[in-house]
């Protein structure tokens, strides 16, 4: 599930650079959250196999479905592009998509995505953390 250059820099001065895979950001920052971070990475995998643009195009990645739907999480334009910019999100940028997707799953568990759940749910699994 490991995506080649999925990594980010995490020191920006003359000390080694530490990278992250994708899937570990996503765990870090819904874990802050107190989201489980696990099962937002199911989520992303789901959605847009863990890709937030186009190879092609280099553009945000669009739903098969839904074009709409935007990068990572999938994030609908239509339901939350005004909601997410209030917040300061942008859910076309890598950061603001998966920020913006754990504020969702904070604030209202995985309703946002129940039409991948077949693809990440297991009976019982939850997104808050115990």
């Amino acid at each position: 599930m490991l995506l080649a250059n999925a990594t980010a820099p995490l020191l920006t001065s003359d000390q080694p650079v530490i990278e992250k895979t994708l899937e570990q950001i996503i765990i870090d920052e819904a874990n802050l959250a107190g989201v489980d971070g696990r099962l937002a990475v199911k989520v992303a995998f789901c959605e847009s196999t863990l890709r937030q643009f186009d190879k092609e195009t280099g553009e945000p990645l669009r739903g098969v479905h839904n074009p709409q739907d935007v990068g990572l999480f999938q994030i609908n334009e239509r339901f939350h592009l005004t909601a997410s910019q209030k917040l300061g999100y942008d859910i076309y940028s890598l950061e603001g998509n998966i920020n913006y997707a754990i504020y969702l799953m904070k604030k209202d568990g995985l309703r946002h995505w129940k039409f991948s759940q077949p693809c990440w749910s297991k009976e019982g699994e939850t997104i808050a953390k115990k």
